[in-house]
């Protein structure tokens, strides 16, 4: 290889490697060697030179039987592994076992980690606010790690935004209910929708609040509670879709209208969201932008020998899915 292309074995390696390390031209007549031998790398012996397995993993919550998945898995796949390729990586998708418990899912991960030695791995939401697989990838091997949630140093702050967005309608009773996962990313998101409210003059922020997570049964007492009363908020944003559609299904018991009674907007995008009656409008970060962004992370982190990214995060803009769910503030109220 060294010999056809006319440069040193470090320089073949260097290209290989995708080392940033080595000059157009040689590049260029390395692939061009490349091209003419049919030379294709071997992972294997990459590994036993002590060049890590070049594999990534990516983890997401299995469906129940009969369900969909919760998040594209066929553009995950798709951008991925287009992504992993082009830098010399292959990624796998492992699912847990659906209602499993976090002790036997972490458990289950130790045995896949063990068997498959990645460089990094992914944790797909809702997986990414399990504390018990956060710590299985940091023992007895420091396997660098990242989710798909970069929001706690975006400059855009989801809840925020979309708070905004509300009150540009007219709308001051706005409420706000957090979801599963990373508690960080919900109490980032919560500060900025309290924020944008204050900023109004709105005290909404203190009244039409669950920041408890609250589980799917939960939402929907908090929802006819907030809704029954004269004094009720106008307008709701959730965290996710499940209690978006939860929300709407209250608001369709007690006669209330929406978007004309009620507007609601969500920070996760969903395809039940298309179906119900009407469309529910989402203010999201698009996940295969997101996932890309992670698993470049993730080699970034391991050209830099480190076990978490040290690589900026620079999180794709947010991406608002206007849908029939979003009206101007009723005047009544």
């Amino acid at each position: 290889m060294a010999k056809a292309a006319a440069v040193s074995r470090q320089t073949v390696s260097r290209v290989i490697n995708y080392s940033p390390r080595v000059s157009a031209e040689a590049k260029e007549r390395v692939e061009q060697a490349i091209a003419q031998l049919g030379y294709v790398p071997s992972l294997a012996a990459r590994s036993m030179a002590g060049g890590g397995s070049r594999i990534l993993l990516a983890v997401f919550a299995g469906p129940a039987p009969g369900e969909n998945p919760a998040l594209p898995l066929d553009q995950l796949l798709l951008s991925g592994t287009a992504a992993c390729g082009a830098r010399g990586y292959r990624l796998l998708f492992e699912p847990t076992a659906p209602d499993i418990a976090p002790a036997e899912a972490a458990a289950q991960l130790a045995a896949t980690l063990g068997a498959v030695q990645p460089d990094g791995a992914i944790l797909l939401p809702p997986l990414d606010g399990v504390a018990e697989l956060r710590a299985v990838l940091e023992m007895p091997r420091r396997i660098a790690r990242e989710t798909l949630r970069s929001d706690v140093e975006a400059p855009v702050n989801p809840g925020e935004a979309a708070a905004e967005t509300l009150l540009g309608l007219g709308h001051r009773q706005v409420g706000f209910i957090t979801g599963p996962g990373d508690p960080d990313r919900s109490r980032h998101w919560l500060g900025g929708y309290r924020r944008a409210l204050a900023q109004k003059g709105s005290r909404a922020h203190r009244y039409f609040v669950a920041d408890n997570r609250p589980d799917l049964t939960a939402v929907l007492d908090l929802a006819h509670s907030w809704l029954m009363p004269t004094i009720r908020p106008t307008a709701i944003i959730t965290e996710c879709a499940d209690a978006a559609l939860a929300v709407l299904y209250i608001a369709g018991t007690l006669k209330l209208r929406v978007p004309r009674d009620l507007s609601l907007i969500t920070l996760e995008d969903h395809p039940a969201l298309i179906r119900s009656q009407p469309p529910i409008a989402a203010l999201h970060e698009p996940t295969a932008t997101q996932f890309v962004a992670a698993c470049e992370r993730l080699i970034a982190a391991r050209g830099a020998g480190t076990a978490h990214s040290a690589a900026p995060r620079t999180p794709p803009g947010l991406a608002l899915i206007e849908r029939s769910s979003l009206a101007r503030a009723p005047r009544t109220i």
